[in-house]
Order: structure tokens, then sequence, then C-alpha cells
């Protein structure tokens, strides 16, 4: 049961220029407890994630994460290769689904007025607004299905509404997903039961009930 969980033992994250950013970190996250990591502006939040997600190559100590098939770490602009809409929205492209599943995830993550250019070649990163690319992403979250689901600022392009909507989403259709998010409105509250506190100046991390 162990292999499922999150488990930070003594970590220590670091600046690339060495200094410590946190120190003596240790927490364990269980699936089923979404989780919002808080913190004043530096003190570490996305940074943490990425360590958390081994994207962050600035750590000592040790990460215990499940397999990585069974998380997705969502950035605040998400990755989008060059090629067809298809291919962006199916990115990493391990899970087959055709276009009409595809076209209803779409209109539920509202970009489902994009569903003509499926087969159409561009640069998306280019083409397409933050909150267009944010909302694409929560479209790859639904087709991926992770176990683990990491949002680093996902919705920090949405209007409160369409962040509700995509929260919402998420706790309606991916009922086996554990969300672990970073972000700064205090209406992403009501989505998680933990919170996973940063203090700058102690460079300590508390996790506790929301």
């Amino acid at each position: 049961a162990a292999a499922d969980v999150v488990e930070v033992n003594d970590m220590q994250i670091n600046l690339p220029d060495g200094m410590p950013l946190l120190e003596n970190i240790s927490f364990t996250l269980h699936p089923g407890h979404n989780v919002l990591i808080k913190g004043v502006s530096g003190s570490g939040k996305s940074t943490l994630l990425r360590a958390i997600s081994g994207i962050w190559p600035f750590v000592d100590g040790k990460i215990f994460l499940p397999s990585r098939d069974k998380l997705m770490f969502i950035p605040q602009k998400p990755y989008l290769p060059l090629g067809t809409l298809r291919a962006a929205l199916n990115y990493p492209g391990n899970k087959p689904i055709d276009d009409t599943e595809l076209i209803y995830l779409m209109d539920l993550c509202q970009i489902g007025y994009l569903k003509d250019k499926l087969d159409l070649e561009a640069d998306w990163s280019h083409v397409l607004s933050v909150g267009e690319q944010q909302r694409l992403a929560f479209v790859r979250a639904h087709i991926q299905q992770p176990q683990w689901l990491f949002l680093d600022e996902a919705t920090s392009a949405l209007d409160e509404d369409t962040e509700a909507t995509m929260y919402s989403l998420l706790q309606e259709r991916l009922q086996q997903t554990t969300v672990v998010s970073v972000g700064h409105r205090s209406t992403l509250n009501k989505y998680h039961e933990l919170v996973l506190r940063l203090n700058k100046s102690t460079r300590q991390v508390t996790l506790e009930k929301l």
C-alpha cells in the first residue's frame, strides 16, 4: 500500500545557486485527500511541487512516489507540442480516445468551439490564450485519469467561475484522482481537505486540515 503514497523524508530544496529554500521537510500524502499548498510569495510553493514531481533537480533527501504512469503534472503554462490540436490534447498520447469522447471533454472544459480545428497543425502555444491552454490541460487530465494530479497554478488565467467548473469536474469525474494544488485564491479551499503550509522565514512545512 505504501507504493501509493507520496512520501517526503528529510528533504532539502535548494535554489540553483545552492541557497536553501526549504529544509528538513518530511510529510506523507495519502490518496483520497486533496492538498492545497499555501505560503507567501517566494516561499517555494511551485518549487516544492516540481521537486515532488521530479522536475526540480536541486534536492537532497528522499522522495517516494507512485509509479510515473500514475502521476500527472500540469504547470501554469502547459507544454503544447507542435502538430495537430488533437495531438496537443492527447499529449503525452498514450491513451486512445475517439472523437466523440474527445469533443465531449472539450465541451465540458469549455473549449468545444475548437472542435473543427482538431486536425489543424499549428504552434498551439502561440495560437491559444493562456486561459485556453489551461482549459486544454484539464481535457488532458480527463483523458489520462492519473491517480495523482499536481496542479501548479493551473487555473491562474481563468476567472473564478471557470476555475470552479474545472475543479468540480475533477471531483465528479476523477474520483480516484488525488489533487495537489498550488493556487492563491481562497475559493480553492473547498476542493481540498488538507493544506501544506510553507513558512518562508523558518523554511519549514506543516501539513494540517484545511
